[in-house]
C-alpha cells in the first residue's frame, strides 16, 4: 500500500507537498467542489499572498510551482489557504476562466497521481517518505495546540523534505513535515490546522475505535 502512497507526494518549489483526496459530493449542498487539492509547507511557496479578502489574479497564482517529486515544476496552481505560523499551505486550480490551459494542465497532473484521505492526529506510530523514495518509520506525539512533535525518525528530516505527508499506520495523512534535523516538530497537524471549509472539501476517514 505505501508503494502506492509515494505517488501522492509531489513537488511543490523547493519542496514537497502531496494530493489531497477530495470528499463526496453532498446532494442539495450548494458548496462548491473545488476537486483535488495540494497540500504543502507554507514556506515552500515564493511568496506568500497579501493579507487581503480580494487579490489580484497574479497574487495568488503561482507559476510553474507543481511537478512530480525530484523534477523540474511545470504545473501552474493558485494559493486558497496559508497560515504562515502553522506554516501549511493548500493549493487549488487556476482560475479555469482565464487562465484555461494552465487550469487544464493542473486537473490533468492531479488527475494522474494518486490521493490521499485526511486522518484525525493522534499520539502514536507513523511514516516520513525519505529523500530517497522509502518510507521511515518514527512515532509522533499530539500537543494540545494542534501540532505534531516529530520522534524516532531512522535518519533524521533532512532539507528537502519539507512539504511531506505524515502517515499514519492506516496510510492517512495526519501532518505535515516542515522542521528538520534529528528530532522534526512541531508539524501542523491537518485536521487541527485547516479551516472547516476547507476540511469540508477533503476526505477525512475517522479513527477505528479498538
Amino acid at each position: 500500500m505505501k508503494a502506492d502512497l509515494r505517488k501522492a507526494v509531489i513537488q511543490v518549489g523547493d519542496g514537497r507537498g502531496f494530493i489531497a483526496e477530495p470528499c463526496a459530493p453532498v446532494r442539495g449542498s450548494l458548496a462548491p467542489i473545488l476537486g483535488r487539492l495540494v497540500v504543502a509547507a507554507a514556506h515552500c511557496l515564493p511568496w506568500l499572498p497579501p493579507a487581503c479578502a480580494v487579490s489580484y489574479q497574479e497574487e495568488i497564482t503561482y507559476q510553474k510551482l507543481l511537478g512530480p517529486l525530484g523534477q523540474e515544476p511545470t504545473v501552474w496552481a493558485e494559493c486558497l489557504f496559508v497560515d504562515p505560523i502553522a506554516d501549511i499551505a493548500v493549493l487549488g486550480s487556476p482560475d479555469n476562466q482565464e487562465l484555461v490551459e494552465q487550469a487544464e494542465a493542473y486537473e490533468e497532473f492531479t488527475e494522474q497521481a494518486t490521493a490521499l484521505s485526511i486522518g484525525k492526529s493522534a499520539s502514536g506510530k507513523a511514516s516520513l517518505l525519505t529523500l530517497e523514495g522509502e518510507w521511515s518509520s518514527c512515532t509522533v506525539e499530539r500537543m494540545r495546540y494542534g501540532h505534531l512533535f516529530i520522534e524516532n525518525a531512522i535518519g533524521g528530516i533532512r532539507h528537502g523534505m519539507s512539504g511531506s505527508p505524515i502517515i499514519d499506520e492506516r496510510g492517512r495523512a495526519i501532518g505535515v513535515v516542515v522542521a528538520g534535523g534529528d528530532v522534526g516538530g512541531p508539524s501542523p497537524s491537518l485536521v487541527d490546522n485547516l479551516p472547516r471549509w476547507l476540511l469540508s472539501q477533503l476526505r477525512i476517514v475517522a479513527r477505528r475505535k479498538n
